[in-house]
Order: structure tokens, then C-alpha cells, then sequence
């Protein structure tokens, strides 16, 4: 059995379309996606909510993330310019590790950990 930790935030912009990309705090209570690729990060979206509605994010457990490049199972994980999941580089955030693979534009298996900072 897999735990998850949510936290329940308000969306910023419109992300029904966004389901399982990677989000970042936006402002207080607020989430928006990440624009800034290889930095610190919240956690990955659960649900589809529009502008203002609530969105729930994993902060920590497995969940199924969005890849924007070729996943390998056990590779560290970071996140693109448009909230979605690639390998992680030197200098980059860990989000957590791959616990599936997948090709870009498909759902894998995140084990989401914060690990910091790639050195």
C-alpha cells in the first residue's frame, strides 16, 4: 500500500489540463506550474482544477507524474520550464526517483522524496 501527502492549495492559472505536471508555490495558498526547469518544486498535481479552485498536490509518496523527455526507472527526477518531469543534472532539484519508466508525453511512477539539490 502506497501513502501519499497532500496538500489542498488554490490554482492560479488554469491546470485542467495539467493533472499529474509539477507545481510550485505561487503565493500564499496559491499554486501555478513550474517555469523555472532544474529548481525547487512543491510536489506533482492530483486533480484538474480551473483558475481558482482547489488543487490537491502530492508533496511526498508515489504518484504518477508527466514526462517530458524519456524516463528510465531509477533516475533521479527533476522538472522542465513546463511542469514536466525529466532526468535531473548537476546543479539541478531532486524531486524524487522514477520508480517506472516511460517515453516523453506519457504517465510514470514518481516516488516524490525532495531529495535537494543534485551536486
Amino acid at each position: 500500500m502506497s501513502q501519499k501527502t497532500y496538500l489542498s492549495m488554490v490554482a492560479r492559472e488554469d491546470l485542467d489540463t495539467a493533472q499529474y505536471k509539477i507545481l510550485n508555490v505561487h503565493d500564499a495558498n496559491g499554486v501555478k506550474l513550474r517555469v523555472a526547469a532544474g529548481t525547487g518544486v512543491l510536489g506533482v498535481l492530483d486533480n484538474k482544477p480551473k483558475s481558482g479552485e482547489n488543487a490537491t498536490v502530492v508533496v511526498a509518496g508515489l504518484t504518477r507524474c508527466f514526462a517530458g523527455a524519456t524516463i528510465t526507472a531509477g533516475s533521479f527526477i527533476t522538472v522542465t520550464a513546463s511542469g514536466t518531469a525529466t532526468a535531473v543534472a548537476s546543479g539541478q532539484y531532486i524531486l524524487g526517483k522514477a520508480i517506472t519508466g516511460c517515453a516523453s508525453g506519457s504517465n510514470f511512477q514518481l516516488l516524490i522524496q525532495h531529495n535537494g539539490y543534485r551536486g
